[in-house]
């Protein structure tokens, strides 16, 4: 008896060493951590009063955007929403990665589903891409890249640009009804 119960025990024990992740959105805990961390900078020295951001990834970046609006300026209104979380003072949309590196996103995540402004809201125009940029060397390991105006990042991607309809033929200029 005593000699199946060491084994199990000792496989107990290394069953519970396992490091396990705490929280439900993410696959590490560090991605987790660096999210809200970064709501933490933005607060601190570049928007006293963000409430909104969002969390994109693209390749081996992962940028939490902070914006006044939902859905309105460049790239929030183009993305697909995985879905949302809250902290304390702050709704955070999490966005499909774009070609990922890594997988950062848990399969399934306790994410909001139906918290996303279908359409844009209405817009002054006073809004820009800010936030903080991180390179991602594992899910563990992440190197912050910039933080504050993010805008020399975001560039028009000539496969998303929508061409300008053709001009109308010469023969509808032309006529006088």
């Amino acid at each position: 008896m005593n000699k199946l119960v060491v084994p199990l025990l000792g496989l107990m024990l290394l069953y519970s060493c396992k490091e396990e992740v705490k929280n439900p959105y993410f696959t590490s805990d560090e991605i987790y951590d660096k999210v809200i961390e970064s709501t933490d900078i933005v607060h601190k020295e570049i928007s006293k009063k963000a409430s909104l951001f969002y969390v994109l990834n693209r390749y081996d970046t992962l940028i939490i955007l902070s914006v006044k609006y939902e859905n309105v300026i460049k790239p929030t209104f183009m993305i697909k929403k995985e879905g949302t979380f809250y902290t304390d003072s702050c709704k955070i949309i999490v966005t499909e990665p774009y070609y990922p590196k890594f997988q950062l996103i848990k399969t399934p995540n306790k994410l909001k589903q139906n918290d996303i402004e279908k359409y844009p809201l209405a817009y002054n125009g006073d809004d820009y891409q800010k936030g903080v940029m991180y390179k991602i060397k594992d899910v563990n390991h992440l190197e912050l890249i910039a933080k504050g105006d993010l805008r020399k990042y975001f560039y028009p991607i000539k496969e998303y640009e929508i061409p300008a309809p053709p001009p109308p033929p010469k023969e509808y200029l032309n006529k006088t009804e």
